[in-house]
């Protein structure tokens, strides 16, 4: 008896290891294909080569870049979104409601958004709005670049960081695709909201408007979604240094369970 008992937690620990396992030969064979599919599909969306000729300053760690994107490849970006189909839903009663498409899922669903993320023009624009040479987080992160579906009614997120796994700078850069009433020509009731100096202050998120912020000094949350409304967020981080301690890297997979369930135990 005392024999099958201990065998419980070697068989848990050998089934956890082959799925590890698994997940890497899956991002490596994700890693090969990464540079055709950001070749073909960045073609198609036509990203400019030069940045916007004014761009804003990064003092208060938060910047809001208008229009980043020509009205051809942003509306690709938008289709792409509305094309998807199910999400992973996630709700932890006063804290976080909402779907949500990881970035390993976006590879195969929808790799013009992988292209875009990948890209040297959202690289360059970024680098340039925060002063910091900055690059993607690795592909194994699923935040890296993810779809948040505000698409029920009091789907939202409440006040949080965004907490760096990352050995040095991190940022969380947002692009609203879709922001909308169904029914009346307005945006939706969700609001992106930031905490300054003691102020509650509202940030404007139409769609075709790009987010920069340093999310673990940006206190921030999303106001509750009504009836008849959606919200779709790409959500997409990028860090300084992409190399994370084992202890931070384990955190991030802890975190990760609640937009992507348990499968992000072995990421």
């Amino acid at each position: 008896m005392f024999q099958e008992i201990l065998l419980i937690p070697a068989a848990g620990a050998l089934a956890f290891t082959g799925l590890k396992l698994r997940k890497q030969r899956q991002y490596r064979q994700l890693q090969a294909r990464q540079r055709g599919l950001v070749a073909r599909h960045d073609t198609a969306l036509n990203l400019p080569d030069g940045l916007p000729d004014a761009l804003p300053d990064f003092r208060h760690r938060l910047a809001v870049v208008p229009e980043p994107l020509p009205t051809p490849a942003f509306a690709m970006l938008r289709e792409t979104a509305l094309r998807l189909g199910r999400t992973e839903r996630s709700y932890f009663p006063a804290h976080k409601k909402g779907g949500t498409i990881a970035y390993e899922d976006l590879y195969r669903d929808a790799p013009e958004i992988v292209a875009f993320y990948q890209s040297a023009y959202l690289r360059r624009l970024c680098s340039a709005v925060t002063g910091e040479p900055v690059l993607p987080t690795p592909i194994n992160d699923q935040s890296s670049c993810s779809l948040l579906f505000y698409d029920r009614p009091r789907d939202h997120i409440g006040w949080h960081y965004d907490h760096n796994f990352y050995n040095d700078r991190h940022f969380t850069v947002l692009v609203p695709l879709v922001n909308r009433h169904l029914r009346e020509d307005r945006l939706s009731s969700a609001r992106l909201v930031i905490r300054r100096d003691g102020r509650d202050i509202t940030i404007p998120t139409p769609p075709n408007t790009l987010i920069l912020f340093e999310g673990a000094r940006v206190f921030h949350k999303v106001s509750r979604l009504e009836e008849n409304e959606l919200r779709i967020i790409l959500s997409m981080t990028f860090c300084t240094k992409p190399q994370a301690s084992l202890l931070r890297g384990t955190a991030r997979r802890f975190k990760d369970i609640a937009y992507f369930g348990v499968r992000a135990l072995w990421s």
